[in-house]
């Protein structure tokens, strides 16, 4: 279906195979009348519409699923269309598999005029929808229920279950600013609960809007979904598009491209577009130094996609905030500086502390700063980088003269270097949070270099730890009778033998045994070591495996 998802998007998917095999396991317990729901949520262009998108391609082709997908944001801006085009796309996709001209499906009067009309069921729905509209005031609640129960009416009646996509499942909420609704949230969960049916997979980019959603215990859909971030590529990941947009690069171009993005696909497409410009010669041309450029002229210049992003994602995340300049001034404060505590950012901006902290907590909700063990940090590193440069007035033209790019190449690099020392206190978190998720699993040993099998233990704490005299300071302590340090290195540089071994010495002063996780690996030598002093080593692929398993 070419509309739905063009062939040269589904020529670009790449992986995303965990997300695929989850939401796979989702749709074969569905097919077993257990119904499951999937919270997928992530970063804005991070990929969430596509996985949707590639996912329902592949039950259409199986056929014993109907897929439904429903874009919400287009959906959600009155209570009477709602209702008609929830029911009518539900048809759409259900009774003429997504492929019919789409018009016929938006209301229930032209509903009525498809070949649907040959489903009893559509006909007492499309009714009772048509009597509602006609009262002088109609009662929303009853409009949302006629909506919300019909998919799984629909899978009974076909006698084949739905999943059904809910992109950007938040905006149903807005939908409670008009009289008489009430909650939407709960009026959907009133339905899901009941239905037997129908799996559903809700997204959204607000992140924290999305984590509320399902996990406050205050939200009316508080255990109801499974959750799956969607997370930006590895670097093979990133490697693989970028030849399916290019051709194959030099590993050096390769990674420079990787720095610059950190696997985001949106920049990586972008990036890698902008480099077909500048290397007409060919891809295998391509060096550090165009990659450098490229990323500059698309970060910096009005006419870049990278550019184009971040001025709309900047403008709309602060466009109906409130002291709109003091948010702007914080986001200059983190820009140039990001791992600051909140005493650190009141101070810069000579501003109280719990006023601040407000000012913080509205950034984190739009989701352009996240918390990360005290500290406050960008959620996007490549807009950190531009609010950085273009908060002080500096842009490049189209074509630039060589003296102002080499000026910008060098502070560039300095500055993504401090990035990924950033990422890395990040990483620190995930994998303690990793640990938490492994808990009493048994995982293959060679993703700990390790023979055989391996059991994690069920660590009842797990914390970044100090000892008392300041001496030993490890990212984290293990504790569950036995005790594991773990210590993380993201960094590009592979861990030597000489670290392993101060990190040995630390495990013996608090009785623990060593994990040593490196983004690039480890030399020879240190692989040497470990294996013969028993110390765990992971690399960012072994890493990436135990996320997996975890899930």
């Amino acid at each position: 279906m070419p509309t739905f998802y063009p062939t040269y998007l589904r020529e670009r998917f790449t992986n995303r195979a965990r997300e695929l095999a989850l939401l796979e396991g989702v749709a074969e317990d569905l097919r077993r009348g257990q119904p499951r729901h999937v919270a997928l949520f992530g970063l804005r262009r991070i990929g969430k519409t596509l996985l949707c998108q590639e996912q329902v391609i592949r039950l259409l082709v199986r056929g014993d699923i109907i897929p439904v997908y429903l874009d919400m944001e287009e959906l959600c801006t009155a209570p009477e269309p709602f209702a008609q085009r929830y029911i009518g796309l539900t048809c759409f996709w259900a009774l003429a598999g997504g492929e019919a001209p789409v018009d016929p499906y938006l209301t229930v009067e032209r509903l009525l005029e498809t070949e649907v009309v040959k489903v009893p069921l559509v006909v007492r729905t499309a009714g009772a929808v048509s009597r509602e509209l006609g009262r002088s005031k109609p009662d929303y609640g009853l409009l949302l229920k006629l909506a919300f129960d019909f998919p799984d009416q629909l899978g009974q009646t076909l006698g084949r279950p739905l999943m059904c996509f809910l992109d950007e499942f938040p905006e149903l909420s807005s939908l409670g600013n008009f009289p008489g609704v009430g909650d939407p949230l709960k009026h959907f969960r009133a339905s899901l609960q009941q239905q037997s049916q129908v799996s559903y997979v809700i997204t959204g980019s607000a992140i924290a809007v999305m984590e509320r959603l399902v996990r406050d215990h205050e939200s009316p859909l508080f255990l109801q979904f499974r959750t799956l971030q969607l997370r930006p590529f590895t670097r093979e990941d990133g490697r693989e598009l970028v030849e399916k947009l290019i051709g194959p690069l030099a590993p050096a171009a390769h990674a420079a491209i990787y720095t610059y993005t950190f696997g985001h696909p949106f920049y990586v497409t972008a990036l890698a577009a902008r480099l077909r410009e500048l290397a007409p010669a060919g891809p295998e041309a391509v060096d550090v130094q165009q990659v450098q450029q490229a990323f500059l002229l698309e970060a910096l210049s009005g006419q870049g996609q990278i550019y184009s992003y971040c001025r709309y994602l900047y403008d709309i995340s602060l466009q109906k905030a409130r002291g709109y300049g003091l948010l702007k001034a914080l986001l200059q404060v983190l820009a140039e500086e990001e791992g600051l505590r909140l005493s650190e950012v009141a101070r810069r901006l000579r501003r109280q502390a719990p006023a601040t902290r407000e000012y913080l907590r509205w950034l984190m909700e739009v989701d352009l700063v996240t918390e990360e063990d005290g500290r406050y940090y960008y959620r996007d590193p490549v807009l950190r980088f531009w609010v950085a440069y273009t908060s002080r007035g500096i842009e490049v033209d189209a074509f630039p003269r060589r003296e102002d790019l080499e000026g910008l190449v060098a502070d560039l690099t300095e500055r993504f270097e401090r990035v990924a020392t950033q990422l890395g206190r990040a990483r620190e978190s995930e994998v303690r949070e990793l640990l938490r998720n492994l808990a009493g699993q048994t995982v293959d040993g060679a993703l700990l270099g390790q023979a055989g099998t391996f059991h994690i233990p069920a660590f009842t704490r797990i914390e970044p730890y100090r000892s008392p005299d300041g001496r030993i300071e490890v990212d984290a302590l293990g504790e569950d009778g036995e005790r594991w340090i773990i210590e993380v290195k993201w960094r590009k540089k592979r861990v030597g033998r000489g670290e392993l071994g101060q990190l040995i010495e630390r495990a013996k002063q608090v009785q623990a045994r060593p994990w040593c996780i490196s983004q690039a690996g480890f030399t020879s030598e240190a692989t040497a070591y470990a294996a013969d002093h028993g110390i765990l080593i992971s690399d960012a692929n072994d890493l990436a495996a135990l996320e997996r398993a975890a899930s």
